[in-house]
């Protein structure tokens, strides 16, 4: 993992949990860019989503976005991507590839279901957007991933 240095690039990733931000201020404290949460599942959007990419962007920021897949079936895993890309649309686009956040196993999916659920969702993120997707995941569930999401590049969650 790259160390941290004031010489890189900082960046921040926001919610609805961060409340409303004073990205001028942001800008100020010298961060970069930012990801935005969009979506989660098949209809959620983030009420912030809208807010935070516009507030980012007046402010100067590269802007990004992720969703947060729940998806339990590929066909979920094309909605969901439906929904991310719809999101993505109704901001005007953004900056930095389109974000895949897969990082938890609630319903007990073998490792082939989850690989068959991340490959539908990247490839239908990329075909809607025209984009290619990055992976966000913490170090334990990316030990699910088989090499077929290796041309995918992968951000690993610092948690902490």
């Amino acid at each position: 993992m790259q160390a941290r240095s004031s010489g890189n690039a900082q960046g921040i990733d926001v919610s609805r949990y961060q409340g409303d931000i004073d990205w001028p201020k942001v800008k100020a404290d010298g961060i970069s860019f930012v990801f935005a949460k969009a979506t989660e599942g098949i209809s959620y959007r983030d009420p912030t989503f809208e807010s935070n990419i516009a507030g980012a962007k007046k402010a100067g920021l590269i802007v990004g976005a992720y969703h947060f897949l729940t998806a339990k079936s590929t066909e979920a895993a094309k909605m969901e991507a439906a929904n991310f890309a719809g999101a993505i649309k109704a901001v005007g686009g953004v900056h930095l590839p389109p974000v895949m956040d897969y990082e938890n196993n609630p319903a007990g999916l073998g490792r082939a279901a989850i690989n068959a659920i991340a490959q539908t969702f990247l490839r239908e993120i990329e075909s809607l957007t025209g984009a290619h997707p990055m992976v966000y995941t913490g170090n334990s569930f990316a030990s699910n991933f088989n090499a077929s999401l290796g041309k995918y590049p992968l951000w690993i969650a610092r948690y902490g």
